[in-house]
Formats: C-alpha cells, structure tokens, sequence
C-alpha cells in the first residue's frame, strides 16, 4: 500500500513552525535582507508504491549539492523566502533472494531541483541561529538509469549472471520527467556555517501509465536528506 505517514510528517513539521513563529518577534536588530549560500550533503532516497510486488524497497544513499537564496520578507520579522537550484540524485533498490537465485535492481534518477520555501530564523545568542523550513519544490530528471542483475547457480556450483540497464526516462521508461512535492526542514546555523535535515515527498504520481495498464501503478519519490552550507 502507498504509505501514508508523508502527510503526517509535513502537518508536524508545519505545527512546529508555527509554534516557533508564536514565541514571538527577535530582538529588535537589522534583518539580513539577501543570503547567499552554498549547500552539499547526503541524501537517502526510496519510492513510495502501492504495488505490493515492489512493497520491499530500499533506501539509496547518494548526494545533493547546490546552491541557496533567501530572501527577507518582513522587515520586522526574520522570515525568509527560501529557493535555490540543487543537483539532487535519488532513486531507490531492490534485492530479491530465492534458494539459488539473487535477483538486485539499483535505480539512479538525477534531477535538477526548484525549492520554494519558508523560513522563520530564531537568533539564540553567540552567533547561533535556529530555524525550521516549510514548503514545496519541483524537480526534472535529466538523466536515470536501472541496472538489474540476475545471478544463478547451477547444481555443478557454476554461477549464471545477467546484467540489463535501462534507461528510467527514455521513451520505453517507466517514470515521468517532472516531480513536485513538499519538502520540509530544520536547520542551525552558526555564523556562516549551517547544518540541516529534512524530508521531502512527491505529491506527483511519476509512473508512466498506459491507457491499457491494470495495474494502475502509483510511484512516488521519498527523500531523507542531510546537507552542510556556508553562507556568504
């Protein structure tokens, strides 16, 4: 079954910012207007499916990297308008053993990311600043590849392997382009330097599907990510 626990992480992360926006405004100060930064890190990604032959995916670790742009809203608040334009790769595994038959498929999706989201940052002193993110992004997929191998070993202790690669968007692919979703985040940052982690789903079915396909395939992206920055 798809999951469903995506939503219940967003409204969690969104009842945090606004309980962190309810605290009350910063001390008076003058609000950096503009923020440039550079941000890099790890990512850990998987597809939500309701196909129950998929049911046992994995996790893909791989990496984002990018850069970021903030905003002032509010000359009184330090509340940001987020975006930037990230490098991220995701994708997901699968590995089926049966007696004498391993089958391991590793799919890689390379996107280019538009994030659009909203920060509040709370300044606790020393230079330390605290500050949760809410919001949605869009991706494209220019390139995304699957390799699946077929290992088996024969009564005589020979092993049989087969190795297929294919292309994830390409005219016989099996996803679309173009995703979109929510990404939410926390972050800290001292000084310059900023530590974040956050989650981010599709609200997009990615699957391609045929007017004649009964399955009725519902894939969607998931990511865990983790990322260091610097602002300038």
């Amino acid at each position: 079954m798809l999951r469903k626990d995506n939503f219940s992480i967003m409204k969690k992360v969104l009842l945090f910012v606004a309980t962190v926006m309810l605290l009350g405004s910063a001390s008076a100060q003058d609000f950096q207007k503009e923020i440039f930064g550079v941000r890099a890190g790890l990512n850990l990604a998987n597809i939500n499916t309701n196909l129950d032959l998929f049911a046992n995916f994995e996790s893909k670790p791989s990496f984002n990297v990018g850069f970021s742009y903030e905003r002032l809203i509010l000359n009184d608040k330090p509340i940001y308008l987020e975006t930037g334009l990230l490098y991220s790769n995701k994708g997901y595994k699968y590995t089926e053993v049966d007696y004498d038959e391993v089958y391991d498929t590793k799919a890689s999706l390379s996107y280019l990311e538009l994030p659009l989201m909203v920060n509040y940052k709370l300044n606790i002193g020393n230079g330390i600043s605290v500050y949760p993110s809410a919001g949605v992004y869009y991706a494209f997929a220019f390139a995304g590849k699957e390799r699946e191998v077929f290992k088996e070993e024969d009564s005589d202790g020979d092993i049989y392997k087969e190795i297929y690669i294919s292309d994830c968007f390409g005219k016989h692919g099996i996803f679309k382009r173009s995703d979109f979703g929510y990404r939410v985040s926390a972050s800290a940052s001292y000084k310059k330097y900023v530590l974040s982690v956050g989650y981010e789903g599709s609200l997009l079915n990615i699957a391609k599907t045929e007017a004649d396909d009964e399955l009725n395939a519902e894939i969607k992206n998931s990511n865990l990510f983790i990322s260091l920055g610097y602002n300038f």
